[in-house]
């Protein structure tokens, strides 16, 4: 479930900004290459959508960080959300919106291959 959740969340926020053609103009663009320009019309949705899901991303690291206390992904992640809605409503910037964005897919990208390490170690150790 914790897999889940903080992938969703991470995969889900990405899809979302690329779907925001004036929010995130440079992620749109990615978006716009595999036809998701016809969703513009629903901008504001997918404007709120990434930010609930960056959240879902961040509860799910939290919960991932109980099995790999890896306080590394967990810094990274809390900066990034914290970086998102600082450049959303407080100091709006187009550049620290992109760098909350990376920051949230290097930590995702890093926890995947945490648990893939952990997963095999377990696996090894239960059946030798």
């Amino acid at each position: 479930m914790q897999n889940k959740l903080e992938k969703f969340g991470s995969i889900g926020t990405i899809i979302a900004a690329a779907a925001c053609p004036i929010c995130f103009p440079k992620l749109a663009l990615i978006g716009a290459m595999f036809g998701m320009g016809a969703l513009a019309q629903f901008e504001t949705l997918f404007f709120f959508t990434a930010q609930i899901l960056f959240l879902l991303a961040f509860a799910g690291h939290i919960v991932s960080y109980k099995t790999h206390q890896n306080k590394l992904i967990i810094a990274m992640t809390s900066i990034s959300t914290l970086l998102l809605f600082t450049s959303l409503y407080v100091y709006v910037s187009e550049t620290l919106s992109y760098i909350a964005f990376l920051g949230l897919a290097i930590a995702s990208i890093h926890l995947i291959i945490i648990n893939r390490r952990y997963n095999n170690c377990s696996s090894t150790t239960e059946s030798g």
